[in-house]
């Protein structure tokens, strides 16, 4: 890599020296020459390029980025070759090549940003000036802006607009004048020291009858290596997992947040979703007839003296005759499907598709009659179970009536914790055991 940065450093004075020993003596003389040395100059561009492009491919100790360039962003020596025409602006025919003038460049180049560089050009051309039909030597040392608008790392050509202002100086007259170039121009980024630039510009000179074409093209060399832009790594993001409830307010501070509790404003137990139990009978004071006194469920929370009364054996339920299968499918989806407000007898609006096509099926089939049955889990107390499933199995009872289906023709009980049919033991088991079963059957 540092032989051929001494080829191109080698060849660019050289070919400079020839452009300068040419324009001093020989140009006004013979034009021919100026043209052969902008051909060779144009050819040796193009082999240095390939020949910069085979060596990074060769060289296996030259590591590059063949996804990301970086705009040149190193202070950097402008060496290129001028072609300028003061003919075509005033004859109106700005691609006669054969009225264009060779010249040099160099410059220096001082970057801001990846937006905005600076740039300093020397310029020196042998022209013929359109009034006088003779050859002046001018030289122009300039200032100017180039700006990129232009920032994909993907490609190798990065494109800008240059503007400034320029100092002019015809060696002929001896006279100083200026100019402001609006220029066009593109780096091709070769390697991390070298870029090929080609610029077209127009300037527009403050003097009458100065204003001008100028292309070059050349070389950049950058005096320090530029690194390849690289994306940078994504912060690692570590989640936080919020603990249960911590962002419900809980008025009362039970530990029940206020949209579950069944008393928000009054202390109660977590068991009995939020709600008071004053005797501590295991029913919650807005359901025990005698709060303050504890007593058993089967009297509402009052006490019983000296009674026992025997626990109910179950009815025994009457025979049911097969049904059709499509009738028995609808029950079993609703009986999966039905579902509620947390702790509550809400029934979802979800539910009132499956519902409504139970009541359907009541319609279509007179003749039978429809029991609905509520289950809980073992989820808190007993009692809090039984009145649960009780009012969540009379909800279905109360959304079927309003669909038309007689009363006559249903009956709702609660059985709470008591009828299982799955583990109480795993969220599965406890989802399975939280239902309301339908049963069609003939009286």
């Amino acid at each position: 890599m540092l032989l051929l940065r001494k080829k191109i450093i080698f060849t660019l004075y050289f070919l400079e020296s020839q452009v300068i020993t040419r324009v001093n003596y020989n140009f006004k003389y013979n034009i021919m020459r100026i043209k052969f040395l902008f051909t060779t100059f144009i050819l040796l561009s193009c082999s240095l390029s390939l020949l910069v492009s085979q060596e990074m491919v060769e060289d296996p100790t030259e590591k590059t980025d063949s996804v990301s360039f970086e705009k040149s962003s190193a202070l950097g020596i402008i060496a290129k070759k001028l072609l300028t025409d003061y003919n075509g602006p005033i004859a109106n025919e700005p691609f006669d090549f054969q009225k264009w003038n060779g010249g040099f460049e160099l410059g220096v180049r001082l970057p801001l940003n990846d937006y905005l560089n600076l740039a300093f050009p020397f310029k020196a051309s042998s022209v013929t000036l359109p009034e006088t039909n003779r050859n002046v030597n001018i030289l122009s040392l300039d200032a100017q802006a180039q700006f990129f608008p232009l920032q994909n790392n993907s490609i190798r050509l990065q494109p800008y607009l240059a503007s400034g202002i320029g100092a002019v100086f015809e060696g002929g007259d001896d006279d100083l004048s200026f100019a402001v170039p609006l220029a066009v121009g593109a780096n091709i980024h070769i390697n991390k020291r070298v870029d090929l630039n080609l610029e077209m510009a127009y300037r527009v000179g403050l003097k009458s009858d100065r204003n001008n074409y100028q292309l070059g093209i050349g070389f950049i060399y950058n005096l320090t290596e530029m690194e390849d832009k690289k994306p940078k790594p994504l912060p690692e993001v570590i989640e936080e997992v919020p603990e249960p409830f911590d962002h419900l307010v809980d008025s009362d501070g039970d530990g029940v947040p206020d949209i579950y509790d069944l008393s928000p404003q009054r202390s109660g137990l977590v068991e009995l979703m939020g709600a008071p139990d004053s005797d501590g009978d295991g029913i919650p004071d807005h359901l025990d007839k005698c709060p303050h006194e504890p007593g058993p469920i089967e009297n509402h929370g009052c006490p019983i003296e000296e009674q026992v009364i025997a626990e109910p054996e179950p009815e025994p339920e009457p025979e049911i005759e097969e049904i059709p299968e499509e009738i028995q499918e609808v029950l079993d989806i609703a009986m999966r499907d039905v579902q509620f407000d947390l702790g509550r007898a809400t029934i979802r609006p979800e539910s009132f598709t499956v519902l409504n096509q139970v009541a359907e099926i009541m319609r279509e089939y007179p003749q039978y009659r429809l029991r609905i049955h509520g289950h809980t889990d073992n989820i808190g107390s007993a009692a809090n179970n039984q009145r649960l499933s009780e009012q969540r199995a009379r909800s279905c009872y109360e959304y079927l009536a309003s669909r038309g289906v007689s009363t006559a023709r249903m009956s709702f009980t609660g059985f709470g914790e008591s009828r299982p049919v799955a583990t109480n033991d795993t969220p599965e088991g406890r989802a399975t055991n939280r239902r309301v079963e339908f049963q069609l059957y003939l009286d």
